[in-house]
């Protein structure tokens, strides 16, 4: 049996196709052929088609008669299904929209078949009326009828067989409205199909399939009157692909009518804006906004009052807000744009966040509209400052070839093809190129067609011309575009012949050389268009590149426009510093080093040097024999700004090569490895930036712009629509350091410095300085250091006892005490000292990343020279130090004690572990047993703060090691345990754990052995000492017990606990940790006499219940009333924990003055808690009730 919706839609078909005559082989007007139907599908073919019965529709007056086919199923008859004459070649291929009858009468149709049905009235829909068209002649035609039969009605789609059709058949073309005629249709006309039509089928379908009967199908059909009142599709073009779907329309929503009170707000607001009440606004507007936050006109108003107020944050949100409720105002977005650049230079610690939303705001200008020059020129300088670089490069690009003469589209570009380019990678190297190339084009337009007002053709820009050729070493082309663009700047373009002069005469400042050229014409320009109309920095640049190529006379007569000893020094400095270092540095390239530290000197006295001029300042006093300075020159680049710089490498390697020479191994061991340990992380920084060097091409703008999350008022983000605040994080990879465009070298790029790298607080002794320099560097240190020292026992006088830290005066002070003192090698260790500084670590990866050869060379050669053990031999033979700067060593371990106190009361918990392991490494502290001990118990404070359970651990197990045989290790043990905030995993480890089993088994072989050897701990060696008691310590038994206790090893534990409680049997603690071992172990699942545990647990806690309410404090009593009732409540006996419960509520200590860390001794508010539950479960609400409002309300 077929389905109901194919036999229905079987029906649809007949209905509105009809079988046209055969003497014609044309359709009768108004009807169309049916569409063959495909012979692949199984049950069909040409020879044997289901069977048609025809019938006639009736319409009354002047309507259409049509003859319908109405297939019945299981029928058929080959010859009566046939199709007579031809089908056109359109009709092939592409089904059609037929033509709906629309009668305005009653429609009565009679059937050749043995079977009648009667159609319902029509009932006139007046909502519907369609428009009179005129025909279509082609459309008509192409029909296959003609246009003055075609019917006026609206288009019905034809329901769809259930047969699968290719796509091109799925491609139904629309007769477009043009191409119909008719009479007006009234809406008296217009039929409801879903109450006819439909109706009708249904009917004829349950008439067809009587034997059959097929369930009723409900009246109210949603998709029959979707389909026959749905809108005609346009066509899709064939350009949309194969089987595409029409495009959504993308964008916003219109924004929607407001309502009255949102218009009223909106006026009481801007009348009190328009009379200055500002305040009152605010109110309005926050209304407004609670009730709809998509109110354009709100957010506008509030930006103008913001901006009024001077809040420019409040001001840039709320036209961030306004911007996007309107995303096609592209003068908003450039206005937020620009907002956001001045906040930048407001507020310069968030410029990273202020540039993220500038480009933001660009990009969604470039959505609006992709031509907006300024701000795709915004967008590319936004993200040059954030590091992506060929983001940026794309959008110059775009500029420049857009507009050829844009000189600031091409300084970015230029800028940005430089910064690829010296990423170092293969397929930036032509980058320079594209650069110099876009601006000879420039230049030529500017050439032929003059100077445009808007795009300055300026100095600056001949300078980064020149410059790009300079930097891929074309110096005689550098050299000639300077002459010539200078000479079309200073208007003598004409006088082409200079570029046959191979020196610069030209720019000379007297005639005395340029006479000698024959085509020269003295007076025909003024002295300002030739020699000293050539600005400085240009006469520099011609005497650099003549310098690259070997022109040294030549170079000389430009260098002395720039000599100090010529020129006023002061005001030469003060003016031209950077051409003044800029010729230093040709000069010490060119190998001129005498005549390069002339340059440097005047530099070098008014610190203007940076670190790479410092090393080749250095280098030139090398090469003079003065070392003293040198090594003043290489010390100031190691101390400078940027430590992790390719220069400050340099720097120590030259440094410990001079000290090599002088015979201290030392010193230059310890620079060697310094600049081991630099280079790792120099080379470590420029593999993650050539592995990132990629992810910025793949940052793209979201679609999905995001507001600000900044709030205007308090809570007003309860009104603004959470997913918008969601903001995408930007990866900005590591930009490198401007510079101007120099020639490709060798020299590695400098990298930031790295987090994780330790801040070097060694002051290096100066080996190459004179005596008396010495003795004054010296006594200026001991008088900085005593200085400190007032300032740190002043701190102490006057600090407040409820101060909540120490003061930021002595925190500086004793960070510069600590830090000479550390600073000091003979308090130490050769190993230790190295360690502290990571010395042996940072060499190791070095060496296994094979680094530079001649480091590891040096590091290798000292580290055979360097002989620790005779520093140490020489050591011994000294007399024992008491004080160290005049201060005894005893007031120095208070500094660092305090001092790492003070470093983890704010927050600094692994610099204040640091200065205790630096505390306890030094040679002074780690022989007395005292300071180690103060030292640990430091160091737990500490670890207390930080809320670190393992170093609070490892504490309390040197603790126990060292004072191996008291039982107050083993209590600072618990109690560290106990107020360390954290889950108990470190004090159940395996480490503990196996140390407490062995203090126990040589605690038993020394009672029943009388006396055994100590096996010593896990960490070192055995001592050779020998328990001195004849007892068991049960503090040691005890904190066994629990550790197999919160291990769930009750049996065991249990037997450790009775140990102790035959030594003591009226201790409370040990019969309160029994009974809860018994009654745990009663509530496992293995215990095999549960009744038996449960008494025995319970003898023992009402043994500590009785020793406890014997106390006459009221914490004790409390106590024991809690434990109790919670035991009961344990087990699941209500009634009696009930019971001992209320006693808790009534038996209240005064905990008003206790301050202890170890907790609160009241118990109130747990017991009433629990109590509250019981009541609860049991069934009584109001008894929970009360309980809550008198215990429980805070």
């Amino acid at each position: 049996m077929s389905h109901s919706f194919s036999s229905t839609f079987d029906a649809l078909q007949a209905h509105f196709n009809r079988k046209p005559p055969a003497a014609t082989g044309m359709p009768p007007p108004g009807s169309m052929p049916a569409p063959p139907t495909p012979a692949h599908i199984s049950g069909f073919s040409q020879g044997n088609r289901d069977q048609a019965h025809t019938s006639r529709l009736k319409v009354g007056g002047d309507h259409i008669s049509h003859n319908v086919n109405y297939p019945l199923p299981n029928t058929a008859s080959p010859a009566q299904h046939a199709v007579p004459g031809p089908v056109p070649d359109n009709l092939s291929r592409q089904s059609h929209v037929p033509q709906q009858v629309r009668p305005s009468q009653g429609i009565r149709a009679t059937s050749q078949a043995t079977r009648s049905f009667q159609l319902r009235p029509l009932r006139p829909s007046p909502q519907v009326a369609y428009p009179t068209v005129s025909p279509n002649i082609d459309n008509s035609r192409g029909l296959g009828f003609p246009a003055e039969h075609v019917s006026t009605g609206p288009p019905v789609p034809r329901p769809s067989l259930g047969i699968p059709h290719d796509r091109e058949t799925l491609s139904r073309p629309q007769v477009p409205a043009s191409s119909l005629k008719g009479p007006a249709v009234t809406p008296e006309d217009v039929i409801d199909p879903k109450d006819t039509a439909t109706d009708a089928l249904l009917e004829r379908q349950n008439n067809l399939n009587a034997e059959n009967p097929l369930p009723k199908v409900p009246a109210s059909r949603k998709f029959s009157a979707k389909r026959f009142l749905a809108e005609p599709k346009p066509k899709r073009s064939a350009q949309d692909g194969h089987g595409a779907r029409a495009k959504k329309k993308r964008g916003h929503r219109k924004a929607a009518e407001l309502t009255g009170d949102i218009k009223y707000r909106l006026s009481m607001a801007s009348n009190a804006y328009m009379d200055g009440r500002l305040d009152e606004a605010l109110k309005w507007l926050e209304e407004t906004i609670r009730i709809n936050s998509e109110t354009h006109r709100a957010w506008v108003i509030l930006a103008s009052i913001h901006q009024e107020k001077g809040n420019k944050r409040n001001y840039y949100t709320a036209k961030d807000y306004a911007v996007h409720l309107q995303p096609k105002d592209i003068d908003g977005w450039l206005q937020c744009a620009e907002i956001a650049i001045t906040l930048r230079d407001d507020f310069p610690e968030d410029g990273d966040y202020w540039l993220r939303e500038t480009r933001k705001h660009y990009s969604a200008a470039l959505r609006v509209d992709s031509s907006h020059s300024q701000a795709r020129h915004g967008r590319a300088a936004a993200l040059l400052e954030l590091g992506f670089i060929r983001l940026a490069v794309s959008d110059y690009t775009y500029l420049v070839e857009h507009c050829i003469f844009d000189v600031y589209a091409l300084r970015g570009f230029a800028e940005v093809c430089v910064l690829l380019a010296e990423t170092g990678k293969v397929q930036y190297t032509d980058r320079p190129q594209e650069a110099i190339e876009a601006y000879r084009q420039c230049i030529a337009y500017f050439r032929a067609n003059g100077f445009d007002p808007l795009y300055p053709f300026e100095w600056q820009d001949v300078k980064i011309f020149v410059e790009l050729l300079a930097y891929i070493e074309q110096y005689k082309d550098a050299i000639h575009e300077l002459r010539s663009l200078s000479r079309w700047l200073l208007t003598r373009s004409d006088e082409v012949y200079w570029d046959d002069q191979d020196d610069d005469r030209e720019w000379d400042v007297d005639n005395a050389r340029r006479l000698e050229v024959g085509d020269y014409q003295d007076g025909k320009y003024s002295a300002s268009a030739y020699g000293s109309g050539l600005p400085l920095e240009f006469r520099t640049k011609l005497a650099v590149y003549r310098l690259k190529l070997g022109h040294e006379d030549e170079a000389e007569l430009h260098l002395k426009f720039i000599d100090p000893s010529r020129q006023d020094v002061s005001e030469l400095l003060s003016e031209h510093p950077d051409l003044v270092l800029e010729g230093a540095s040709a000069l010490y390239e060119a190998g001129r080093l005498p005549q390069a530290l002339h340059f440097f000197e005047p530099l070098r006295l008014v610190d203007l040097l940076d670190a790479e001029s410092l090393v080749r300042a250095g280098r030139c006093y090398l090469n003079a024999g003065d070392k003293r300075q040198a090594e003043e020159c290489f010390a100031a680049a190691i101390d400078g700004d940027e430590p992790n710089t390719a220069a400050c490498i340099d720097a120590r390697y030259e440094l410990a090569k001079m000290y090599e020479a002088a015979r201290e191994e030392r010193e230059a061991f310890i620079l060697v490895n310094e600049a081991i340990r630099l280079q790792e992380q120099h080379d470590q920084a420029r593999e993650e930036q050539e592995k990132q060097g990629d992810e910025d091409e793949d940052v793209e703008d979201n679609d999905d712009i995001a507001p600000p999350t900044s709030l205007l008022w308090p809570g007003a983000e309860r009104y603004i629509d959470p997913k918008s605040k969601a903001r995408p994080k930007l990866k900005a990879k590591l930009r490198p350091k401007l510079r101007p465009l120099r020639p490709k070298t060798h020299e590695p790029l400098p990298t930031p410095r790295s987090r994780s790298e330790p801040k070097q607080t060694t002051r290096r002794r100066k080996v190459f300085g004179r005596a008396e320099e010495l003795q004054v560097e010296d006594k200026l240190r001991a008088d900085e250091l005593a200085g400190a020292w007032q300032a740190v026992r002043a701190s102490r006088a006057s600090s407040d006892i409820d101060a909540k830290g120490p003061s930021g005066a002595f925190m500086s002070a004793a960070g510069k005490l600590v830090d000479d003192f550390r600073s000091y090698k003979d308090f130490y260790t050769w190993d230790k000292f190295l360690a502290y500084f990571g010395i042996h670590e940072a060499r190791e990866r070095y060496e296994s990343r094979r680094g530079n050869s001649n480091l590891l060379a040096m590091a290798e050669r000292l580290s055979h020279n360097v002989n620790p053990g005779d520093s140490g031999a020489e050591k011994q033979t000294k007399q024992v130090p008491v004080s160290y700067r005049g201060v005894p060593f005893d007031e120095w371990l208070d500094l660092f004690l305090e001092y790492a106190i003070g470093l983890a009361q704010i927050g600094k918990f692994q610099e204040a572990y640091k200065v205790c392991e630096s505390a306890r490494d030094s040679t002074i502290f780690s022989k007395s047993k005292e300071d180690l001990f103060l030292i640990y118990v430091t160091w737990a404070a500490c670890a207390l703060r930080g809320r670190d359970e393992e170093m609070c651990i490892a504490s309390a197990r040197f603790l126990m090691r060292e004072y191996q045989y008291d039982t107050d290790p083993f209590r600072m043990f618990a109690a560290l345990s106990r107020l360390c905030p954290s889950p108990a995993s470190w004090y159940a480890s395996g480490p503990v754990q196996k140390y407490m089993l062995r203090q126990i088994k040589l605690m038993d072989r020394a009672i029943t052995a009388a006396g055994a050897d100590d096996s010593g701990d896990e960490d070192g060696p055995p001592t050779g000492r020998v328990y001195p008691s004849k007892d068991l310590d049960i503090t040691l038994l005890m904190i066994y017990g629990h550790i197999l206790f919160i291990s769930n090893s009750f049996t065991y534990a249990l037997n450790y606990f009775m140990r102790a409680y035959s030594l003591d049997r009226h201790n409370s603690m040990v019969q309160l940790a029994v009974g809860h071992c018994y009654v745990h172990y009663a509530l496992k699942r293995q215990s095999e006499n549960r009744q038996y545990l449960l008494t025995q647990g319970f003898y023992f806690l009402h043994q500590y219940y009785d020793n406890k309410v014997a106390s006459p404090e009221a914490a004790q009593r409390q106590e024991a009333h809690y434990n109790l009732a919670r035991s009961y409540h344990a087990v699941g006996i209500p009634h009696l924990a009930a019971q001992y419960y209320r006693r808790t509520l009534q038996d209240v200590p005064d905990d008003s003055n206790n301050s202890t860390t170890m907790g609160r001794n009241d118990l109130t508010l747990e017991a009433a808690y629990n109590l509250q539950q019981i009541c609860w479960t049991g069934g009584d609400p109001d008894a929970a009730t009360a309980l809550g409002q008198k215990y429980l309300v805070l």
